[in-house]
């Protein structure tokens, strides 16, 4: 288990002890975004020639009114120097309560909007396959040029266009392409 992910247990086991993992989870996710928004933020924070106090000062009046528990888990990175890994740990907090509550968050990426149909079927089939709730975002990034990316957790399902066009550019140019005689093909 790596570091985020096992701070992110304590903080979701603490959460859950204290019947707060929905207040816990909004603060923890707004606190690591203002934290990947802001470079001062950033620099106050993670700067390892600020010393602890003053990080615990920012920490305290940036994330004043937040529930107790960010408060104080918040306090304890800024003891170890782990500010900076705020942002993958709101991620695997973020991943721990979607297992907790049998859900999966899917991005799709498209060229053009998704019709509503193709959208539900595209859910259904998710949750067919895995038997938990499913939450889609969708993201249209013309680029990508048709077909569909599809992001479930770590996994990427890259149908798009693009990228078939990419691998057969890759193909070709690692063919190995005889060169021919015009004369003898000609004959």
């Amino acid at each position: 288990m790596s570091v985020e992910a096992t701070y992110a247990e304590a903080l979701y086991e603490a959460a859950l002890d204290s019947s707060a993992v929905t207040p816990v989870a909004e603060d923890i996710a707004s606190f690591a975004a203002a934290l990947e928004g802001s470079a001062e933020l950033r620099a106050a924070l993670t700067d390892p020639e600020v010393n602890a106090a003053h990080r615990k000062a920012v920490v305290e009046g940036v994330a004043e009114g937040a529930h107790p528990l960010v408060l104080n888990f918040l306090r304890v990175l800024a003891d170890r120097g782990r500010l900076h890994d705020l942002p993958a740990i709101a991620g695997a907090f973020s991943d721990r309560v979607s297992r907790a509550e049998n859900r999966i968050d899917v991005e799709a990426v498209t060229a053009v909007p998704l019709p509503a149909d193709l959208r539900e079927r595209i859910v259904e089939q998710i949750r067919a396959k895995t038997g938990a709730e499913v939450r889609m975002t969708e993201t249209v990034d013309p680029d990508i040029v048709g077909g569909l990316v599809l992001r479930v957790g770590d996994s990427v399902v890259d149908g798009s266009v693009r990228h078939r066009l990419d691998e057969l550019r890759h193909s070709m140019r690692r063919a190995h392409v005889d060169a021919v005689d015009s004369s003898a093909a000609t004959a």
